[in-house]
């Protein structure tokens, strides 16, 4: 089988009502179709099979890769984040990295992490971070503070840094993340950060990851409990309780400690 050097997950499924959201979905689309690079790349779609035919007829209109899954994955144990880390397990590429549908990369993003990977022998990159609107307007400065990753960053946050990043696949997947990707939906992308630090990582300054802001996100509608919600939840057969006592049993500050022992992080 020939490896392509980089695998990106698109998780797509029916979040809330009227997701996904067309435009955004062939913004998205656009943006990785039309990446500026020398180096090879799948884009793989993992998406929830209740989407409308409209999105399907999309998706596979792409000409990219689709792994279908069953309804309502958000709201099922591991969320959307087991369905990225199978697509990354099975696949045979040297890095990885997802995008959400609503988002968008740089045209040079691809070509400039890598490669700044490659000089660098890292395991992970990250890009800047800025916001976006509906009409793709850039509303912020650069959101992501981090250069490198060390002992005093590894308690704190990074807006979108888990979405900005390109990681070597075996290196992540024998990190020990694994373990948690089950129980973890509710702290995910804190588990990603943290588990980051064991990786030799840099920030590249001259890509970009553009987070979208808009109404119909996943963040905007599930800060607090609705009633859609409370059904997705009982037909995934996952409680909000059972996502809060997964998340709560995992022993960060346990993980935390170790990794700051086993990779004598400054």
């Amino acid at each position: 089988m020939i490896q392509n050097d980089l695998c990106i997950v698109v998780p797509l499924g029916v979040s809330s009502p009227n997701t996904p959201v067309k435009k955004y979905l062939l913004e998205c689309i656009n943006s990785l179709k039309n990446q500026k690079t020398k180096f090879s790349y799948d884009i793989v779609f993992a998406c929830d099979d209740n989407v409308t035919n409209e999105i399907k007829e999309v998706l596979l209109n792409s000409g990219f890769m689709i792994e279908w899954f069953e309804p309502y994955c958000f709201m099922r144990k591991g969320g959307i984040w087991k369905k990225i880390h199978t697509v990354w397990k099975n696949t045979n590429s040297k890095y990885i990295a997802f995008c959400h549908y609503d988002d968008v990369w740089s045209e040079n993003k691809i070509q400039s992490q890598i490669e700044f990977m490659i000089s660098n022998n890292l395991e992970i990159s990250w890009s800047q971070v800025r916001t976006i609107n509906e009409n793709n307007q850039i509303y912020s400065n650069d959101l992501c503070h981090f250069e490198s990753l060390n002992a005093n960053t590894i308690n704190a946050s990074s807006y979108a840094f888990c979405h900005s990043s390109i990681i070597d696949k075996n290196a992540f997947l024998n990190s020990g993340i694994l373990d948690y990707v089950d129980n973890g939906s509710g702290i995910y992308e804190k588990l990603q950060f943290i588990f980051s630090h064991k990786l030799n990582g840099k920030k590249d300054n001259n890509s970009c990851f553009f987070h979208r802001v808009h109404t119909n996100s996943v963040t905007n509608n599930f800060n607090f409990e609705k009633l859609y919600m409370t059904e997705q939840r009982r037909q995934a057969n996952y409680s909000l309780q059972q996502v809060l006592e997964d998340a709560n049993n995992i022993p960060l500050d346990k993980i935390i400690k170790s990794i700051l022992h086993e990779n004598n992080l400054p």
